[in-house]
Parts: structure tokens; C-alpha cells; sequence
């Protein structure tokens, strides 16, 4: 189960295509179909959720009622339970899938835009220049980086160390470490990103630390560099994987075997952002989730998985 602390009532991240008319309207999935890729209708504030296959899927099912949040980006989840990063107002809404139950969780260090939940179940929720820690059972604390001053993406490891990929004062594109227990960050000597960042995040079945970025600056041709690092980290022992975006790859998921990769890719040629699905570690197929046709309205933001494996 996902608990906080504090209780209380350019776009970042990904924002995607929707349709409101996956289902009727008021009907609900009478009972989600696992394995789930879900995502957040931001114009119905209603999850949504693709049954998960290798051809990937269009016309999400409408799993939950309205909830309220219209700017949520970033999503993880644990077990049944859905945490939403909601930028405005800045809180972090849990639901869980099966009980439906909801909780809100004020966010007071900032507006947050992406999420991501440790082993022990501590969400850390990304606000562009700083971090937001809630601890199961305890108040949030902060986490900031003279390093970076817009934060794209967050994760954490096995060992709850928490990594950060943003820009920086001069120049700087890249990702930062904070250590486990530790308030400070320091700069990680990886291969220089190029073009746009993407993303960063951790496989679970083996630690090794993930970044996407875009080394066309979302032009098209090569982007959606996928590098995987094995700890501790080495540019030498890095393996780099092309994930094929169709347009800007960014915010991304694996799935609960680590298997599959879902990748936010915002793309000019389909009129609307979508979600690739690709195997994991090997970049290959060519799975797409979009919802409708043209002209259709609404939009998702962030998305992940049911089932999965934590950290994600």
C-alpha cells in the first residue's frame, strides 16, 4: 500500500492522447484485466487502462470515476494502489484499483511532475528544482540540487538511492545522485546525453540505471536513445539501445518482469502523442497505444503498469 505523511486535500512530463469515448459514458471496466498498462484521462480525470499486448492497443477502458485531477503527470503504482502526481494543486492523489478507494497527499515543496516509489514504499515526487520524500507514516522532507533547476524525470533504486535527469546552470543535461540518507547530490559521469533528455529509471531485477534521451532534438531520425548502466555505473560497460520513437521519446515504465519498455513519445506524424512498447533490454518491436481516431478529444498524462515490481 502507498502511504505519506501529510495529509491534505513547456508542459511537464508526458502528455498524451485520449478518448472519451472508449466506453460509454458513466460505464466503468467491470474489473481490470491484468497485466494493465494505465494511464489519466487530464481532460476526464478518470483513470484509464490498455489490456497489455505485444501489438499494443488503442481505445483505453475507463477504470475509475472522475477523480478530480486535471494536470496529473507522472503515475506509479503498488500493488492495486495508483499514486497520480497532480501539478495543480500540487499533491499526489492514491487510488486503489479494487477497493477504490482515494487519498490525497498535500505536496508542499512544489507542484510535482513525476513519480517514483522505493522497495519500502517512500514515494519521491519531482517538482522541476526539488524533491518531495514521504516516508510511509512520516511527514514529507526536501531534497534539493544546486545542479539541476528542471528536473524531467525521477527514480529510485533497491538501495533507495534517488536519481534525477533535468538541465542545469550552465549548460548542464544530465543526471544527478542523491545518495541513500543523504541530503546532498552529486553529478554523475555518464555518457553525455545529446539533444533532449528523456528519461531516467532502474530495473529492478538487476539495478542497472536507465537514461533515455533524444539525440535529434525531437526531429526525427535517431531518437529515443535508450543507455542501460550496470552499477556501479560505468560509461565502459554501458550498452546503448535504439527505442525507435517516432518523434520525442520520453517518460517510461517497465513492465513487472522487466521484459517490456513503455515510452512516451510525442509525434507529429499521428497528430498526437503515444505510448511505444518495446522489449526490454533489447529495443525490439513496435508495439503503439493511442486511444481513437483524429479528432477525437482529451488527453492522458503518465502512465504505468499493474502488476509490477518495486522501484518503479
Amino acid at each position: 500500500m502507498i502511504t505519506a505523511g501529510c495529509a491534505g486535500n513547456s508542459a511537464p512530463g508526458l502528455i498524451g492522447y485520449s478518448d472519451l469515448n472508449a466506453l460509454p459514458s458513466g460505464t466503468l471496466a467491470s474489473a481490470l484485466k491484468t497485466p494493465a498498462l494505465i494511464t489519466l484521462n487530464t481532460q476526464s480525470g478518470s483513470l484509464e487502462y490498455w489490456p497489455i499486448r505485444s501489438s499494443g492497443g488503442t481505445n483505453p477502458r475507463t477504470l475509475s470515476a472522475p477523480l478530480g485531477i486535471y494536470q496529473g503527470y507522472g503515475l506509479v503504482a503498488s500493488g492495486d494502489e495508483v499514486a497520480i502526481a497532480n501539478y495543480n494543486p500540487a499533491e499526489i492523489v492514491t487510488y486503489n484499483v479494487k477497493t477504490k478507494a482515494q487519498s490525497i497527499f498535500s505536496d508542499p515543496y512544489g507542484g510535482p511532475t513525476d513519480l517514483a516509489i522505493g522497495k519500502n514504499g517512500t514515494l519521491y515526487a519531482l517538482n522541476l528544482i526539488n524533491v518531495a520524500v514521504f516516508p510511509p507514516g512520516s511527514s514529507p522532507s526536501e531534497l534539493s540540487c544546486s545542479y539541476i533547476n528542471n528536473g524531467q524525470a525521477i527514480a529510485v533504486d533497491n538501495e533507495g538511492d534517488v536519481f534525477v535527469n533535468g538541465y542545469g546552470p550552465g549548460g548542464f543535461m544530465g543526471v544527478v545522485e542523491y545518495p541513500v540518507g543523504s541530503q546532498n547530490c552529486k553529478k554523475l559521469h555518464l555518457r553525455a546525453e545529446l539533444g533532449y533528455a528523456g528519461g531516467v529509471g532502474v530495473d529492478p531485477k538487476t539495478d542497472a540505471l536507465i537514461v533515455v534521451d533524444n539525440p535529434n532534438l525531437c526531429a526525427g531520425g535517431f531518437e529515443g536513445r535508450m543507455i542501460i548502466y550496470p552499477k556501479p555505473y560505468e560509461q565502459r560497460t554501458s550498452r546503448r539501445r535504439n527505442l525507435a520513437a517516432n518523434y520525442c521519446a520520453g517518460t517510461f515504465r517497465l513492465d513487472a518482469t522487466s521484459s517490456i519498455i513503455f515510452v512516451s513519445d510525442s509525434t507529429i506524424s499521428a497528430g498526437f502523442p503515444l505510448i511505444d512498447q518495446r522489449s526490454y533490454p533489447s529495443a525490439k518491436g513496435s508495439g503503439v497505444y493511442q486511444a481513437g481516431e483524429f479528432g477525437s478529444s482529451g488527453y492522458f498524462g503518465g502512465f504505468t503498469t499493474i502488476p509490477n515490481t518495486l522501484p518503479n
